[in-house]
């Protein structure tokens, strides 16, 4: 687009052209209007000072004239570069307006679960029900509030205590997953658990799934043999689901079948003994760019009775023992710094009176270690107090003594009631049957199961 007055001049030649009878080709070069788009180039004025005589000859006008024309030209080559900066300086703003404008809506995610586009981060947090206060945050897991991990798989989170909302406790049946994010990460998976949801169907065939950083390795000290296993955010169990990449990550094998199967069957058994409704909800914590989730959030609340059955806010690690991944790429490879798993789900708060003994015994509202969670959890994350696990201590003392049936892990060194859903999970090399007392397998270095706590 021309100057405005570079226009005028055209004009004015154009009709000083139409009077005199000349022919378009007598006119001057129109090309100023490139020199003009161009800061660098020296502006022909010299075609500004001449004008058409009668005959169609060119003949320098009066000094007068001249010096005007002068004048104007300058004018004009100061006005260009003033003109340009405000632009520039105008398409800025509005450039940074609509960046910034854009911050505040990718990726958030709509009330129904949908995505509503953009590039939604994987660590996505509890949905904002319009109750998000302090205390909600608080129970909200990051990267930043996991300590390393050191043995103990499982910790506690906001002292066992979830970060529902009245709103969310009052809502219907769903279930919603996230939309993956532009790595090709799960982010929150959330649901009402009910007998409508659970499913004792065998699990269907997931290995058309590649969830991100599924880089699979085999280790001969892994229980199975291979590292990584396909983790259902909800569980098949709970939610019926299979091949569904929004719920499927990466996770290792001591991090499925020992961290998060434990919580996946207290949810599990108490809506089939009970028929209740239970709040579930799996976020996976990404550090960055990685493409293997550091671990997971897992929140939990029994509804009918306000979480005295079942209660949990913990966040599991996703590591094998012996094992050191690259949480980026998914590579992995065999190393020492890893430590042998310590301590488990049993060792957290499970139910909402375990998590008032907790808060009684003065534990922090933050995320608690597994030691502190032991000690003052030990007896009361079933429901007991540690009175009554004095009184019960012989009567525990001689059902040890006891001939019973058991399946054993070879691998893990784990002891399990025949009926254990775990048991399903063992490798048929490392199966074993036994019948005998459960001291004896402890002497001889086996531990039981958290889950059917034989």
């Amino acid at each position: 687009m021309q100057p405005s007055n570079h226009l005028d001049f055209t004009e004015r030649a154009a009709r000083s052209t139409s009077a005199n009878q000349d022919s378009p080709e007598n006119l001057p070069a129109r090309n100023q209007s490139a020199d003009f788009a161009n800061p660098g180039a020296k502006p022909k004025c010299a075609n500004a000072f001449v004008s058409l005589s009668a005959n169609g000859k060119l003949k320098s006008r009066s000094n007068r004239s001249l010096a005007g024309h002068a004048h104007a030209c300058s004018a004009n080559q100061a006005a260009v570069p003033k003109t340009r900066i405000v632009s520039a300086f105008a398409a800025l703003l509005l450039a940074l307006a609509l960046a910034f404008s854009g911050f505040g809506c990718a990726g958030i995610a709509a009330p129904d679960g949908a995505s509503t586009g953009g590039n939604a981060p994987a660590t996505s947090q509890p949905q904002d029900n319009g109750e998000v206060d302090s205390a909600t945050d608080s129970a909200r897991a990051t990267i930043a509030d996991i300590p390393a991990y050191s043995g103990a798989l499982c910790i506690n989170i906001n002292g066992g205590v979830p970060g529902f909302t009245t709103q969310d406790e009052a809502r219907g049946a769903f279930m919603q997953f996230s939309e993956l994010d532009f790595e090709g990460r799960c982010g929150e998976a959330f649901a009402r658990i009910d007998t409508d949801t659970v499913s004792n169907d065998k699990r269907g065939d997931i290995s058309s799934v590649h969830p991100s950083g599924w880089v699979q390795r085999k280790y001969s000290f892994v229980d199975d043999g291979m590292l990584y296993n396909r983790c259902h955010l909800i569980a098949h169990q709970l939610c019926g689901e299979d091949a569904n990449e929004r719920n499927l990550i990466t996770g290792t094998r001591t991090f499925n079948v020992i961290g998060m199967l434990y919580y996946e069957e207290l949810v599990g058994d108490y809506v089939r003994a009970t028929g209740n409704h239970v709040l579930y909800r799996v976020t996976p914590l990404f550090a960055a760019n990685d493409l293997v989730a550091r671990g997971v959030q897992m929140e939990a609340k029994s509804i009918e009775d306000n979480g005295e059955a079942v209660q949990f806010n913990v966040f599991v690690y996703n590591v094998e023992p012996g094992v050191a991944i690259d949480y980026v790429t998914g590579e992995s490879q065999e190393s020492a710094d890893t430590p042998a798993v310590a301590s488990k789900g049993e060792d957290t708060i499970t139910t909402a009176a375990a998590a008032r003994a907790a808060q009684a015994a003065g534990e922090s509202g933050a995320s608690s270690s597994t030691g502190n969670a032991g000690e003052s959890n030990g007896a009361s994350a079933s429901g007991s107090s540690s009175g009554s696990t004095s009184a019960n201590a012989s009567d525990t003392a001689s059902s040890s003594a006891e001939q019973h049936d058991y399946i054993l892990n070879a691998k893990n060194k784990k002891f399990h009631l025949p009926t254990c859903s775990a048991v399903n999970d063992i490798a048929a090399a490392n199966r074993q049957d036994f019948t005998g007392a459960r001291d004896e397998l402890i002497a001889k270095g086996y531990s039981p199961c958290g889950i059917c706590k034989p």
